[in-house]
């Protein structure tokens, strides 16, 4: 009992620095992983005279264990293309782009389509996730489908928080492993209690940061194009604009209501203005003949 009692302020104190410390784990993991080329020169070193190609190999290993994971760049793609296609032809290239993404193992996440004057769909836009691999494949041949009005691409390099989130994930489940074995070593309900509490709390960041390193990895592994595609000389449908014709039937309108508003009003209000005035003729009445006598 006087050992868990020791041990229990040395792993609460490991738990507070578990959750507390995520920017110092990224900075700590960013400077291992940043350090590649020292760790491969002091292997070298060790070796006698080896060539870098067979310590990267050493290191690249199974049998090998580094500290932490070496990550390769992580670039979330994305990009923006709007495309003006031929007259008469929107649901043909409707087609073809998802035709193009189906090729490719990508699907479509939304989509939205309007129609012209002639109540037939001219324009649409398309929200495309494609592997990151076929990338650059499906944007050439996406803009293949008409005239390229605008483009705009980027990239997010998220590879240092795959590093620092992976580094959290393992602090967080040696610290769940030491709560968890001293759990079992409590033999009263205070004590269980407080370790399940920090136990439940490490549990907590431990699955928010995978489910933010699930995130990222779809976002990695699954590049998005947002495509626009417009018909030249799409005209849309009547009554949709602005016109001064419609502002003088919206004004007449709600001048007709007002006049209505009043009528009603009016009309409401009416008996009780009869019977006022006749109360005053009554009044005036009892005075005059209260007067005379």
């Amino acid at each position: 009992m006087k050992k868990l009692a020791l041990f229990v302020p040395l792993v609460l104190a490991l738990v507070l620095a578990a959750c507390s410390s995520g920017g110092s784990e990224g900075s700590v993991a960013g400077g291992t992983a940043g350090g590649g080329e020292s760790a491969e020169g002091s292997a070298e070193a060790g070796g006698g005279g080896g060539s870098k190609a067979s310590d990267r190999r050493l290191v690249a290993s199974p049998g090998h264990r580094s500290a932490v994971p070496q990550v390769g760049p992580q670039i979330i793609q994305t990009a923006s293309v709007r495309l003006s296609i031929a007259h008469g032809s929107f649901d043909d290239k409707v087609d073809e782009a998802h035709a193009i993404v189906d090729s490719y193992g990508g699907f479509v996440v939304n989509s939205s389509a309007s129609q012209g004057s002639d109540k037939r769909l001219v324009e649409g836009s398309f929200n495309l996730r494609i592997p990151a691999e076929s990338y650059d494949d499906a944007l050439s041949r996406l803009r293949q489908l008409g005239k390229v009005e605008a483009l705009e691409e980027s990239g997010q390099d998220v590879s240092q928080e795959f590093v620092d989130l992976n580094a959290r994930i393992r602090q967080l489940r040696a610290v769940e492993a030491q709560l968890l074995a001293l759990l079992q070593q409590a033999d009263d309900v205070p004590a269980a209690l407080a370790v399940q509490n920090q136990l439940s709390q490490v549990q907590l960041d431990l699955e928010q940061a995978r489910g933010r390193l699930q995130y990222l990895d779809n976002r990695v592994s699954y590049a998005t194009i947002s495509l626009v595609m417009r018909e030249a000389g799409a005209v849309a449908p009547k009554g949709d604009g602005f016109s001064i014709v419609d502002a003088w039937a919206t004004a007449g309108s709600a001048f007709l209501a007002v006049v209505g508003w009043i009528f009603i009003g009016i009309a409401v209000a009416a008996p009780v203005l009869v019977l006022l005035g006749l109360g005053l003729l009554a009044g005036r009445a009892l005075r005059k003949r209260f007067a005379h006598a």
